[in-house]
C-alpha cells in the first residue's frame, strides 16, 4: 500500500499538469486566430483604401481632367486645402478619441472620409506630372512596400521598440524639409527626400511588427481601423515621397 501511494499522486501530478498544458495550448490558439482575423481585417480594408487611391490617381490622369485642372487651378488648389484640413481634422479625431475608432459603423465612415481625402490629395498632385512618372512612382511604391513587409514579417530583431527614435528622427528629416524648401537647396531637398523615404519605411516595419504582435508589443484588436490608418498613411507618404 505504500508503494502504491506514491504512484497515485504522481499520476495526479502528470494528470493536473497535463489539464495546465492543454489550458495553456488552447489559449494560446484561441490569441492567434483572434491575432490572425485582426491582420486578415487590417490586410482586407487596407487593400480597399488601396483600390481607391490608386484608381483615383489613375482617373485624374485622364487629359480631359489634367486640361479642367490646369485652367482652374485656382479652385484646384483651394480644393487641395480643404482636402488637406479636412484630413488632419479627422485624423486628430481618431486619434485624440480612440474609442471613436472602435465603435461601428463611425469609424468606418471617418476611415472613408479619411481616404477620399488623402486619395484626392495624391489624385491632385499626381495630375501635374506625367502618366510615366506617376505609373513609376506607384510601381516603385509597391515593390518596396511589398519588400519592407516581408522583411518585417521574417525579420527577427524587434523594431516595435524604438518608437521615440523613429519620432525623433521623422521630426528632424520634417525640419530638414522644410529648410531645403525654405532656402531651395537643390543637395537638402535631395537628402530631405532619401532620409524621408528611408524613416517611413523605418515606420512602416515598426507598425507592421505591431500589426503581427510577433515580439510582444502589438495592437490591439480592437484597433484594426487605427492600425490601417497608420499603414495606408505611410504608403500614401512613400508614394508622395518616391
Amino acid at each position: 500500500a505504500s508503494n502504491d501511494m506514491p504512484v497515485e499522486v504522481k499520476a495526479n501530478e502528470q494528470n493536473y499538469h497535463s489539464g495546465d498544458s492543454n489550458e495553456d495550448i488552447s489559449e494560446e490558439s484561441i490569441n492567434f486566430k483572434v491575432r490572425a482575423g485582426f491582420i486578415r481585417k487590417v490586410y482586407g480594408i487596407l487593400s480597399l483604401q488601396l483600390i481607391i487611391s490608386f484608381g483615383a490617381v489613375l482617373l485624374f490622369q485622364n487629359d480631359s481632367i489634367k486640361s479642367f485642372i490646369m485652367s482652374h487651378h485656382r479652385l484646384a488648389g483651394n480644393l487641395l486645402i480643404f482636402s488637406s484640413l479636412t484630413f488632419i481634422l479627422l485624423f486628430l479625431i481618431l486619434a485624440c478619441n480612440r474609442s471613436l475608432s472602435r465603435r461601428v459603423p463611425y469609424n468606418y465612415l471617418f476611415l472613408f472620409a479619411i481616404t477620399t481625402c488623402e486619395a484626392f490629395l495624391c489624385a491632385i498632385v499626381s495630375s501635374t506630372y506625367s502618366f510615366q512618372i506617376v505609373s513609376t512612382a506607384l510601381a516603385l511604391t509597391i515593390i518596396s512596400t511589398l519588400a519592407i513587409t516581408f522583411y518585417a514579417w521574417n525579420t527577427k530583431t524587434n523594431f516595435s521598440i524604438y518608437r521615440m527614435v523613429f519620432l525623433v528622427g521623422f521630426s528632424q528629416v520634417v525640419m530638414l524639409g522644410f529648410i531645403a524648401f525654405l532656402f531651395r537647396i537643390e543637395a537638402l531637398y535631395t537628402a530631405y527626400t532619401f532620409a524621408m523615404t528611408f524613416i517611413v519605411g523605418m515606420y512602416l516595419v515598426y507598425d507592421t511588427q505591431l500589426i503581427l504582435g510577433k515580439f510582444g508589443n502589438a495592437y490591439s484588436v480592437d484597433d484594426y481601423i487605427f492600425a490601417t490608418l497608420e499603414i495606408y498613411m505611410e504608403l500614401a507618404d512613400r508614394k508622395s515621397v518616391v
